[in-house]
Parts: structure tokens; C-alpha cells; sequence
């Protein structure tokens, strides 16, 4: 999976940059046919505040894709939510489909 990162008003260190990646790369876990993921960090008020910086993941699949977005007072808590609900929508995606397989398994062995 492929994780591009997009920093508008900041810039990123090294460090942070592997501390996003390693973050996102958890959800390949749910999605292993998922294609990419973009990372979008936005500074959104020069003050400091509990909405300062805007962190926006976008998880493509095949498929609809999956998004989150989660505004905080520092990159890393933004990204730990945004990134939890990834993983949270993709798990559910993933319970639903194996369910409809096991469905319709069920349903082939009663004909």
C-alpha cells in the first residue's frame, strides 16, 4: 500500500513523517487490497487552539473508498483519531462481507 502525505502550512520532519506512516500502515490489516493511502495535514489557525490542525485520511480500495477526518490541538492526537475510525469503518466493512459470504455459503449447502 502506498501512503501519500500532504502537509499544506506546516512542514513535516522526518520523524513525523515516519510516525504518520507507521499509524496508517495498521489498516492494511483490514484492507490488504487497499491501493493507497493519502494523508492530508492542514495547519488551519495560526493560534493555538483545541481545532488548530486538520488531518484528513483518505483509504482507497477497491470499491467505495473510505475517509476520516479529525481536527486537534497537535498532528499526532488529530491522526490517532482519524486514523482509529479508519480502522473502525474498515473492520466493520470487512465483518460485513465475510458475514455475506458465510450467508451464502449457508444457503448453497441447503439445495
Amino acid at each position: 500500500m502506498d501512503i501519500l502525505i500532504q502537509a499544506n502550512g506546516i512542514t513535516l520532519a522526518d520523524d513525523l513523517k515516519a510516525t504518520i506512516e507507521e499509524k496508517v500502515a495498521h489498516i492494511e490489516q483490514y484492507a490488504p487490497r487497499a491501493l493507497r493511502a493519502r494523508i492530508h495535514v492542514r495547519k488551519v489557525s495560526a493560534h493555538s487552539s483545541k481545532r488548530q490542525y486538520n488531518v484528513r485520511v483518505l483509504c482507497e480500495i477497491p470499491g467505495a473508498d473510505v475517509s476520516a477526518e479529525e481536527n486537534g490541538a497537535d498532528v499526532l492526537s488529530a491522526l490517532d483519531v482519524a486514523a482509529s475510525k479508519i480502522e473502525r469503518r474498515l473492520r466493520k466493512r470487512k465483518t460485513e462481507r465475510l458475514a455475506r459470504r458465510q450467508r451464502g455459503a449457508r444457503g448453497k449447502e441447503k439445495n
